[in-house]
């Protein structure tokens, strides 16, 4: 089609003023039947060549709206028997020189046409780098990195600022003088961050608005070393430079021999009491011992340390027994359960508790037992809680026998739940590794233990189920798998379903206030 027959079917309307100059523009027109409206873009577009155009057409009718040379010829369709309204963008030049709109209906229909925004490409300079951090912004801005770090060395860090919503806070992780890179280690992002290099300067950061009650451990890698290797060694390779924070004054734990043995503490005013953690010690606490323990059914030995609490009476049948995966981690500063134990039953909050901490052995064992393991199941209940009970002088009903763990170990309770209900009546599990399957379970349909849950399992059974906010990330993560399992119990009948979620990650220094609170909701008196 040729300009001629176009100005026959409607009169070409100019944009010169407005398109040259940038500004927004509207106009409207009511096209005939098999109608057509021309737009002449500025004379092939010579005053705004690479000019970015956004706009919209609304129309009562299907139209099509092209780009079309000088004389008239289509470049390029935008929009293809549009109704409504329906937005469009390109970018100017030649041989683009105007917008014709098409009616192929066989009525007449009104249209609009809105050209929006329209940038040149002098202003075609990217998005402003934008911070979430006030204070950050400042030193971007060109504010005093110098006097910034003197005020850092007072305050400690993380950096915290009030949050852009009710109920958070900004917390900005900070390195000092780096050479090429530092990474954070742990919470609150559900993967390994890379901080941010301010410009040239000596400054690295990372920030995240997270909620006022949160608490997490973390460390920060400095200059990780990065390699001609696969993804997963290098991602390792954080191990090789991972350490405490030297800014943050709150280390875990205490006695660590160096930097690389600590981790850093950040706890804020809100975060959730943690029964137990505090508190003087009473004046009669409970023993710890080793059970060496030989499994027939597994074909290997390993400790359980055995914690009996003061004054404990073979014949007290409120006595609970913990079966407690991952035994070596939770005798450790980080989440020292005798102590908290001690404290609870002294304070009354908990009847008698005895504690088999058990030892994975090392990782291979724990990635091929804790996950669901028929052999596994059995030799806990046939053969260490036996053990325990002969050591004790006393059986322990499934009604005040609890099996627990995190991660692995709260996917190893819960199905030890499911196939010894016999031997375990309570279960609690720490952000469990529910995203699991075995080999060739698709999961189309549900986690792994969601499914062998809905099919069945003792409605006795009670559980505490928790997970850390910030353990998500996926569609397959703890947080959300965890709500899962949880929802697939409740709506199964199960006859108690605890639920709690913590502003934390995947971290001792969460699990060891869930524990107790797990405990308490339990058992507790």
């Amino acid at each position: 089609m040729n300009g001629d027959l176009l100005s026959r079917l409607v009169p070409v309307l100019i944009l010169s003023a407005g398109f040259a100059s940038a500004q927004p523009f509207t106009q409207e027109v009511d096209l005939p039947a098999a109608g057509r409206a021309a737009w002449g873009l500025e004379a092939d577009l010579s005053v705004v060549p690479g000019a970015y155009v956004q706009g919209s057409i609304a129309a009562d009718g299907p139209v099509t709206l092209h780009l079309t040379d000088e004389a008239g010829t289509p470049v390029r369709r935008l929009l293809d028997r549009a109704q409504g309204g329906q937005e469009f963008r390109f970018v100017a030049g030649a041989p683009m020189a105007r917008l014709v709109l098409e009616n192929t209906d066989s009525v007449e229909t009104h249209a609009k046409l809105r050209l929006d925004r329209i940038v040149p490409t002098a202003e075609q300079t990217g998005m402003p780098k934008r911070y979430l951090s006030p204070r950050i912004a400042g030193l971007a801005a060109g504010g005093d990195i110098a006097a910034f770090w003197a005020q850092i060395a007072r305050e400690g860090a993380p950096m915290i600022e009030p949050g852009t919503r009710p109920d958070t806070v900004i917390a900005t992780f900070l390195w000092r003088g780096a050479l090429h890179n530092v990474r954070l280690w742990g919470a609150p992002a559900s993967d390994h961050v890379w901080l941010e290099r301010l410009g040239g300067s000596d400054l690295w950061f990372a920030s995240f608005e997270i909620p006022q009650d949160t608490r997490l451990s973390y460390a920060l890698a400095p200059d990780v070393p990065q390699f001609d290797a696969g993804a997963g060694e290098n991602r390792r390779a954080l191990l090789a430079t991972v350490q405490a924070d030297p800014l943050n004054p709150y280390t875990e734990p205490v006695d660590a021999p160096d930097q690389w043995a600590r981790r850093s503490l950040l706890e804020l005013p809100d975060a959730p009491e943690q029964p137990g953690m505090t508190g003087a010690d009473p004046a009669r606490r409970g023993q710890v011992e080793a059970l060496a323990y030989r499994s027939a059914v597994l074909g290997n030995s390993r400790d359980v340390n055995l914690y009996v609490p003061a004054g404990f009476d073979p014949e007290d049948s409120d006595t609970v027994l913990l079966i407690l995966f991952d035994g070596p981690q939770y005798q450790r500063e980080e989440a020292p359960l005798p102590r908290i134990f001690d404290r609870l039953i002294a304070s009354g909050r908990l009847p008698p508790v005895v504690v088999a901490f058990v030892d994975p052995i090392d990782p291979e064992h724990r990635a091929a037992e804790l996950p669901p393991n028929a052999n596994f199941a059995a030799a806990m209940a046939q053969e260490l809680k036996p053990l325990v009970e002969a050591r004790l002088a006393r059986d322990f009903v499934p009604e005040r026998t609890a099996v627990a763990g995190s991660s692995y170990g709260g996917l190893a309770a819960a199905w030890l739940g499911l196939t010894q209900p016999a031997a375990f009546g309570n279960v609690i599990a720490l952000s469990g590794s529910f995203w699991w399957g075995p080999e060739g379970w698709s999961g189309d349909e549900m986690p792994f233990m969601s499914a062998e849950w809905a099919q069945g399992g003792n409605r006795d059974v009670r559980f505490w189920i928790s997970a850390g906010q910030f353990e998500d990330g996926d569609e397959r993560s703890i947080l959300d798998t965890s709500r899962h399992l949880r929802d697939v119990l409740r709506l199964s009948g199960q006859r108690q379903v605890f639920w709690r979620n913590y502003s934390g990650g995947h971290d001792y220094a969460v699990w060891r206030g869930a524990l107790a609170d797990a405990m308490i909701a339990l058992f507790g008196r």
